[in-house]
């Protein structure tokens, strides 16, 4: 064989090796806990999606080049991985709704960012999304921080929207130190089910105020009661600069200037993400083994379908709503070119998923959220 031709070979034997373990490193790298394996696998996790197109145009290249040992090698790693791609990307089967009676409960999560400008604008991209998706529960998290309870009658943004507010959602949570909370049709009792926390981590401006990550709301639909959870877990701390690195531009204002992880490298703000989330993720999987069977864990988990903090708390029980009967490609975060699906509504129990959808169509106006939100319908599964 001649040397140019043994280079070839052996060019393209590594490439699909290194497709073929990239590929099943970013599917199943969730199952590495970070604080022991650092923030390589979970970074492979995140990937994926690019992982995967990558590696099926060069099983379409090594196919035209008649290298079938090659093609055999990415086919075999692509049907490995086909459940993490079909959660990632859905096909849109449905829910089966023959156990189910008329009941049906209609959930929405939404990462609201402190719903943006509503101190100067008068009126709010975020709020009017929410009013007209008309979901019987909304769960959102980072509603602002105030110093007093927040009133939506006396906020200037929110003001218009008011009279509409009390009709549609009459009951409501939210108090300074909660940063969690829920708009809902029906009355809810609020459950404490994680330890607060003493400040937000990463902004120096909360680190003196205790608030919770997760509180669960209570409603009976009908008689049937159900546990909602809205959960925000650890972010990653990353500053303007850090996200410029996509091409997007940085801001002169970067909430991360005089932070804990301000002047931290890239490495480290990752490592340190990743680890706080697996604890996060733990302490939401104890509240739910503690709490009801009949649950919805909804909210801004920051970490991807297949990671380590979405298996965490996934466990064995847990059913993906969007997994089960949404379609496409669900990414709920559309800022600085960072499609991720990091919002997910899991759920076990009487109840059956029917209808999932990602709302990733609506424009990321100046005033709206850097999420996006995804709505569930339910149905309430017959007693027995």
């Amino acid at each position: 064989m001649s040397q140019p031709r043994r280079i070839i070979n052996i060019t393209l034997a590594a490439a699909t090796a290194l497709c073929a373990v990239a590929l099943l490193l970013s599917a199943h790298g969730g199952m590495l806990d970070p604080r022991s394996w650092g923030f390589v696998p979970a970074v492979m996790v995140l990937l994926l999606p690019v992982v995967a197109v990558i590696s099926l145009v060069w099983l379409a290249v090594v196919t035209l080049m008649r290298r079938w040992w090659h093609a055999a090698a990415i086919a075999v790693a692509v049907v490995a991985v086909a459940p993490q791609l079909l959660t990632l990307c859905p096909l849109g089967m449905g829910g089966d709704a023959s156990g189910c009676g008329t009941d049906t409960l209609r959930v929405m999560t939404y990462n609201v960012a402190a719903f943006p400008h509503i101190f100067t604008e008068d009126s709010n991209d975020v709020m009017r999304t929410i009013l007209d998706l008309d979901a019987d529960v909304v769960l959102m998290q980072e509603v602002p921080h105030c110093d007093l309870d927040f009133k939506y009658d006396t906020v200037r943004g929110l003001k218009p929207y008011y009279e509409e507010l009390n009709r549609k959602f009459p009951y409501r949570s939210y108090t300074h130190n909660d940063e969690v909370a829920v708009m809902s049709k029906f009355p809810f009792t609020i459950d404490t089910i994680v330890p607060a926390k003493r400040g937000y981590d990463t902004l120096n401006y909360f680190q003196d105020m205790e608030h919770y990550p997760c509180l669960a709301f209570d409603v009976v639909v009908n008689g049937h009661p159900v546990r909602l959870i809205s959960a925000h877990l650890q972010s990653y701390g990353l500053s303007n600069a850090d996200k410029s690195i996509t091409g997007t531009e940085a801001h002169d204002f970067d909430v991360m200037q005089g932070s804990r992880v301000d002047g931290m490298s890239m490495p480290q703000k990752l490592s340190r993400a990743f680890a706080l989330r697996a604890d996060d993720a733990q302490n939401l999987r104890n509240a739910i083994d503690d709490g009801p069977q009949d649950v919805i864990v909804c909210g801004d988990f920051n970490d991807v379908p297949g990671s380590y903090c979405y298996r965490t708390v996934m466990g064995d029980d847990m059913h993906d709503a969007f997994a089960q009967c949404g379609r496409g490609y669900g990414y709920t975060y559309g800022m600085h070119r960072f499609y991720f699906k990091i919002d997910h509504i899991l759920y076990r129990g009487a109840l059956q998923a029917l209808e999932a959808r990602v709302y990733n169509a609506l424009p990321l106006t100046y005033t709206a959220s850097d999420h996006y939100p995804q709505v569930t319908t339910f149905g309430l599964l017959r007693r027995r």
